[in-house]
């Protein structure tokens, strides 16, 4: 039952009709595992927190970057350099106490996986699609649901994926991951913080919905919202017969990985050659290192790429570069090493002087 303090701070949730108690007591039973605690994030969280989800589990492994305060709203200027769910786990503590919250500051990964089948229900808030893909096939290896959503430019997409254990997954939709020229990334194609924002608040939506029983028709279909028209279309999902054996395909061999000290003394030692940054310009001028390619991934000119020297790649956090050598893999690249956690884990663990941004 709720306690009276707990009565009274979901009063107006109370008052609507279609909305009963046992609505609120699902709620304050439930067990969501939040994914990403950015754009999106940072919008959900507080929503699920004020609604009175009774636990939640934040996974994240960036820090509070003075670019992220322009739509990531639940954090402070003094409060760059820290975890994000450590910042977003005190927020939600000072908002509501009566929510359980752990922060783990990890990547979500195979290591990890595991948090999946203690969650009652997953939202993915990530901004990648390897983590995305991810999250799908734990859902579907241990019957959960997920709130997925998306932001490009100027729209948002919005679906409960596997619902019930049953309805349509990420694959069905997305069978395979897009190649390195189809990645959308806001880096590049830039956003107005209100986009996450709004696609954040309609996965609050879903999720209260979902734990409390409601049905919508985000969990059997695909909800494409157009900020500048303010329109709202729906695309009907359904679910291929062979999902459930779909999940955790055979991939491209993983890059070769080195954290930025190692980097660091490869270089020195001559044993890597050259170092290539597949950020955009505006980006690299913000900080870059000395004596580095600066070629963008998406123009990327294979052609001026050695392929017979032993070289590093590196981006903002490492993933785009991860993306770009899986590219050149499939030509034949076979000496590219990634930079793990790219520039901004460099000027984190290399004093180069290396501003970061």
């Amino acid at each position: 039952m709720l306690s009276p303090d707990e009565f009274k701070r979901y009063h107006k949730q109370l008052a609507i009709p279609e909305w009963e108690m046992d609505h609120q007591l699902r709620l304050k039973d439930a067990h969501v595992l939040v994914i990403g605690a950015g754009g999106l994030g940072v919008t959900v969280i507080p929503y699920l927190a004020a609604a009175g989800v009774g636990r939640l589990t934040l996974v994240d492994h960036d820090v509070v970057e003075l670019s992220n305060l322009g739509r990531q709203t639940i954090y402070r200027i003094d409060q760059i350099g820290l975890s994000k769910v450590l910042c977003a786990k005190s927020y939600v503590e000072s908002l509501n106490p009566q929510v359980q919250v752990e922060a783990i500051g990890e990547k979500f990964s195979m290591s990890n996986i595991e948090l999946v089948e203690a969650a009652d229900l997953v939202v993915d808030c990530t901004d990648n699609f390897d983590t995305r893909y991810l999250i799908n096939d734990a859902c579907v290896r241990y019957g959960k649901a997920f709130v997925y959503s998306a932001i490009h430019t100027w729209e948002g997409q919005l679906a409960v994926c596997n619902a019930h254990g049953t309805g349509p997954t990420y694959r069905c939709l997305f069978p395979d991951e897009p190649s390195v020229g189809e990645i959308p990334n806001c880096n590049e194609a830039g956003v107005l913080g209100f986009l996450p924002g709004i696609m954040g608040l309609m996965q609050a939506k879903e999720a209260i919905f979902y734990l409390a029983g409601l049905s919508s028709p985000a969990q059997s279909s695909l909800i494409r919202f157009d900020v500048r028209s303010m329109r709202m279309q729906q695309f009907r999902m359904e679910r291929s017969s062979d999902a459930s054996n779909r999940i955790f395909p055979t991939k491209v061999a993983l890059p070769l990985e080195m954290e930025p000290a190692e980097a660091q003394k490869a270089l020195a030692a001559g044993d890597v050659h050259f170092v290539l940054d597949v950020r955009e310009p505006f980006e690299w001028e913000l900080a870059s290192l000395a004596g580095t390619i600066n070629m963008p991934m998406n123009l990327l000119r294979v052609d001026m790429i050695p392929k017979d020297l032993a070289g590093l790649v590196m981006c903002h956090h490492g993933m785009r570069s991860m993306y770009v050598i899986r590219h050149l893999q499939a030509q034949g690249f076979d000496k590219l090493i990634n930079l793990s956690g790219g520039i901004d884990a460099w000027s984190r663990e290399v004093d180069e002087g290396v501003p970061r941004y």
